[in-house]
């Protein structure tokens, strides 16, 4: 049993934002497509590796792979990070072990005709002066939501064979498993997973060993336009009970006391 599995709500990802208007002049508070879904990879697995005996991996103060120049210098130092996690194009100088994380496309799914369209509500709890409550639901914003389904290919880079092959085996089964609540409760649906060939290519008189783990996943975009200029009116309705005061009759006593009456004169005639 993994008693280390990341469960939803910690937020790995929170290195990584996005400053443009445009979401929220839309109304966009969910969008995970490109920036998202590469953000969660890279930082859920920055996160498994911090604590890796072998392959642990340190950032600067600002969040980004701690590589310093270590010309001249132990390279088992603590000073620089043991591999290095990032997206394709952010770093020019190559650096080994390496896990790259890059966008293989992907298609969009509308979930129905209308963009699945729905109304938010909000409710709210009225307490009158006599300590009556009731529970009034009141439509807040217009919600749409759609599908994407995406591909993703995290390559794996080493200098030794038998490095490669473990680092397969660790990012193969934190995606699956360790990661697979983290991913989900942020909005990334991993539903597949293969392991491509191993590959090797020749760099400074020696060679590189590579190999691809792809991954298919689901995700989603929501928007919410609040609704505008909404009337509010509560209603108030309350039924009264009367109930009879102590020492008086009733209706149905006085009816009982009609038909006693009438039965004692018929017996009587």
């Amino acid at each position: 049993m993994n008693n280390n599995q990341a469960l939803p709500g910690t937020a790995l990802n929170g290195d990584h934002r996005v400053f443009s208007n445009f979401f929220s002049d839309n109304h966009i508070i969910q969008q995970v497509a490109i920036v998202h879904p590469k953000s969660l990879l890279i930082d859920s697995l920055r996160n498994v590796f911090r604590s890796d005996s072998i392959f642990t991996y340190r950032s600067d103060e600002y969040g980004f792979p701690l590589t310093p120049d270590l010309t001249g210098k132990d390279p088992d130092t603590d000073l620089s990070t043991k591999i290095l996690i990032s997206d394709l194009y952010r770093y020019e100088v190559k650096f080994f072990p390496a896990i790259v994380i890059r966008s293989s496309g992907g298609t969009y799914k509308p979930i129905s005709f209308n963009q699945n369209g729905t109304i938010k509500y909000r409710t709210d709890e009225v307490i009158n002066t006599f300590g009556a409550s009731k529970f009034v639901r009141t439509p807040t914003h217009r919600v749409y939501t759609g599908k994407w389904e995406l591909g993703f290919d995290v390559q794996i880079y080493s200098e030794s064979h038998s490095e490669l092959e473990e680092l397969v085996d660790i990012v193969s089964i934190a995606l699956q498993y360790s990661l697979w609540n983290e991913l989900r409760a942020n909005g990334l649906f991993i539903k597949g997973l293969s392991i491509g060939a191993e590959s090797a290519e020749p760099y400074a008189n020696d060679y590189v060993y590579n190999q691809s783990i792809s991954l298919q996943t689901h995700s989603e975009w929501r928007v919410e336009i609040p609704i505008e200029n909404v009337v509010e009116k509560i209603v108030f309705r309350f039924d009264s009970t009367r109930h009879p005061i102590p020492g008086m009759k009733t209706k149905g006593d006085v009816m009982n006391l009609k038909y006693e009456d009438i039965l004692e004169l018929t017996e009587i005639s």
